[in-house]
């Protein structure tokens, strides 16, 4: 976990420093935009992190949790924005002091913002939020400014300013800071020095002096795991087993009941009145509604096919609830009935394919499945095709007519966007490798060994003879712009320029015949007939700019890890990468000086599908990340203003192998930040990386061995909530070998 946190400390003091600088959408079907990336959320709707933790103040409320997800409704959950909070670290409480007041927090972070979520600052409970001596457990604020915090080990801090200073109380008795063994499980403060807090041994305790002192008002066999109060008289603690207490004297006492529910454990509880609650459960299955504050058995509900975590009342009928996967539905009778906010496609997909339509995609799906999007990503419908077997590939030359292969060799086409389909046959028993139609009736099925064309909307093929892709083993097919089309495989690459009707055999890269013959190939991506980038199996990536008859590798990636590619223009590209420096996660790099430098994106906690990028022309991107998470992003996936990094070092030539220190500059100088340096040995294909602080005017430095031949160093930082991502340009050392004495030139000395 060292780089997602030092990305999430150099992130603080971006957001904190940000005021008014993120702008709510106020559009109904605004998409949330994803963490400190320029990616938005196309499917699941609203967004797709697990929310934990949901609070209203009226119609406005909040909801927290994963992947440093905080959102905001206005109008009671019918929709949601995502609010620029500064860090990744899970938010699991969130409490809404007022519409405008709201307060956050989870592990070694909280936040606080009192303009309605435009703008937030640290709750610095911690010095440093990368790590931290004891967690927050919980928070409960009476104000804007005076609260209290529990932390994990049973300390209690107050504050009197918003969190900037604190100080300490009594911890809760039994609890490790106190020298017992219990845990702390919740806090909730009903006056500026009256509250309650419990421990998982089940006893409730009760101050009147601001955590200065505590005593036991009670004493139950299961643990309390959430203390709430509508207001300073009534109170609810649930907890697991089915416990439900509640209390009409501001905490002094306790009353248990029984809501006839079974076993559940309740996890949180929220009330639109003294005697109108609901309860979550641990599992999310159910959620479990009482009108009279338990005194008859309350009723049990299912809300949704997806697990429900928290829920709150937005009015006396109006019932929010999230939880897993980004889940949202909304009750308008209190919480007896549940609808969806938001869409949600069922089924499995593995690759994204883009149509020749502008702001149209396709991702591929299992048995039979695939989805579409007709608005740019920022929403998909669900389609099938007539087989059980999984797509394997998608190919649309217009709005209408599309042809998609399946792992079992079947080939099928529509004529009405994939309403209905037809079965074709590609006159082969190979199965196919990948398909493409450059036109509505020439279809290409490519693979494994061999290429197959129609020119009658796939009704009949035949096998091309042209050696430049007769017998070769082919993997996949991309169109360029200008007409072009690449296919490849392993060991082979070529070029059709009239539809597929005839081919030009490419090089493959490599100085040699030798090295050309070694080097096996992953992917190729080609943006015009002449550009394009190939990965190999050692993962360099390569780049030509004339049809293959040379190549450069490209030094300035800083990883080896790639898994997919997608190209944008002849100066645009992704990589799909399963890990930056030492996490991994969803990101991606993406270059826009033809592979000069590389920005990396920490967009989604999920892998992204080796398959999951496409950039095609018209400026829209589309992601598939895990197995349903789609994302769209009109910006490559930027955010923030530009930042720059810089390499150098005192000398690059050297005559003997030593340690050499790199020194490097960010511009602008992100506070808390932190840049990871990455070093390729000479003749090797294996990055090895450091992770190094940024002083305040941007400098930071790295120490390295270097040996004989030329090491690449490059420098890359995923950027903040202000300031997009950045790569430097490769700096190259080379440690040459040192003059033999003794040679011609001195023994034409000594004579």
């Amino acid at each position: 976990m060292v780089l997602k946190r030092a990305l999430a400390a150099s992130l603080v003091a971006a957001a904190i420093a940000t005021t008014g600088a993120t702008a709510i959408p106020a559009a109904a079907d605004a998409n949330v935009q994803v963490g400190a990336s320029g990616w938005q959320w196309g499917n699941p709707l609203p967004q797709g992190n697990t929310l934990r933790s949901a609070s209203f103040a009226g119609s406005t409320g909040y909801a927290a949790g994963d992947f440093g997800t905080l959102l905001k409704t206005t109008d009671g959950g019918a929709t949601w924005s995502g609010l620029p909070v500064g860090t990744f670290q899970g938010l699991s409480i969130v409490q809404a002091v007022d519409a405008d007041t709201v307060f956050a927090g989870g592990g070694c972070v909280a936040r606080r913002s009192t303009d309605g979520g435009r703008s937030f600052t640290a709750v610095a409970f911690t010095p440093v939020e990368s790590s931290c001596r004891a967690s927050l457990r919980a928070l409960s604020f009476t104000s804007a400014t005076l609260g209290y915090l529990l932390l994990d080990d049973g300390s209690v801090f107050t504050t009197d300013d918003g969190g900037t200073q604190f100080g300490q109380r009594t911890a809760l008795p039994g609890t490790s800071a106190a020298g017992g063994g219990a845990a702390p499980t919740s806090l909730a403060f009903t006056a500026p020095t009256t509250g309650v807090a419990a421990t998982n041994d089940g006893r409730i305790f009760q101050t009147t002096d601001a955590a200065v002192s505590w005593r036991v008002v009670g004493q139950f066999p299961r643990p309390v795991s959430q203390l709430w109060f509508f207001d300073a008289a009534h109170g609810f603690a649930v907890g697991s087993g089915g416990l439900f207490l509640r209390t009409d004297d501001g905490g002094a006492t306790w009353t248990p009941r029984d809501l006839g529910a079974g076993a559940l454990d309740y996890t949180a509880i929220r009330c639109a009145s003294p005697q109108l609650c609901i309860l979550s459960t641990s599992t999310g299955a159910q959620l479990v509604r009482t009108a009279d504050a338990g005194d008859t058995p309350g009723a049990v509900i299912t809300p949704s096919s997806d697990a429900i975590l928290a829920a709150a009342f937005a009015s006396p009928t109006r019932v929010s609830a999230v939880g897993a996967s980004g889940a949202t539905v909304l009750s308008d009778d209190a919480g007896t009935t549940f609808s969806a906010i938001g869409r949600r496609l069922s089924g499995s997909y593995s690759s994204i394919r883009p149509s020749a339509a502008r702001g149209r995609a396709y991702a591929t799906g299992s048995v039979g499945a695939f989805a579409k999007t007709t608005d740019g990503g920022s929403s998909w419908t669900r389609g099938s095709v007539p087989t059980a077997a999984d797509l394997l590939d998608v190919s649309f030359p217009s709005g209408d007519v599309g042809y998609a292969l399946d792992d079992g060799g079947g080939l099928f086409r529509t004529a009405n966007g994939g309403t209905t389909w037809k079965t074709l046959g590609t006159g082969s028993t190979s199965i196919a490798s990948a398909v493409l139609a450059p036109s509505a009736d020439v279809v290409l099925a490519v693979g494994p060994r061999s290429l197959r064309r129609s020119t009658d909307g796939g009704e009949t093929f035949v096998q091309l003879r042209d050696r430049a892709v007769a017998r070769k083993g082919l993997r996949g097919a991309v169109a360029a712009r200008g007409g072009a089309i690449v296919v490849w495989g392993p060991d082979a690459i070529a070029r059709s320029r009239d539809s597929g009707r005839t081919w030009t055999a490419l090089a493959k890269p490599g100085a040699t015949r030798r090295a050309r013959k070694r080097l096996l190939i992953r992917q190729v991506a080609f943006s015009s007939p002449t550009t394009g980038l190939l990965r190999d199996v050692q993962g360099r990536i390569w780049r030509t700019t004339n049809a293959g008859r040379s190549w450069s590798v490209l030094t300035s990636v800083g990883s080896a890890g790639a898994t997919g590619m997608a190209v944008g223009s002849d100066r645009s590209a992704y990589l799909v990468v399963e890990r930056f420096g030492n996490e991994n996660g969803g990101y991606l790099l993406r270059t826009t000086d033809a592979g000069a430098t590389w920005q990396p994106q920490f967009v989604v906690n999920d892998t992204i599908r080796s398959a999951g990028i496409a950039a095609p022309a018209g400026g829209i991107d589309y992601l598939l990340a895990g197995t349903s998470s789609l994302l769209t992003s009109t910006s490559g996936g930027s955010e923030g203003e530009r930042s720059t990094l810089t390499l150098s070092t005192r000398r690059r030539t050297l005559t003997n192998p030593t340690r050499v220190t790199i020194s490097g500059r960010l511009r602008p100088a992100g506070a808390n930040a932190r840049v990871t340096v990455s070093a390729l040995a000479p003749g090797g294909t294996r990055w090895t990386s450091q992770t190094v602080d940024v002083a305040a005017n941007g400098a930071f430095v790295s120490s390295w061995p270097v040996a004989r031949g030329t090491t690449q160093f490059v420098a890359q930082w995923t950027g903040n909530f202000t300031a997009a991502g950045a790569g430097s340009r490769a700096l190259a050392v080379t440690v040459r070998a040192a003059p033999r004495r003794g040679g011609r030139r001195g023994k034409a000395r000594r004579r």
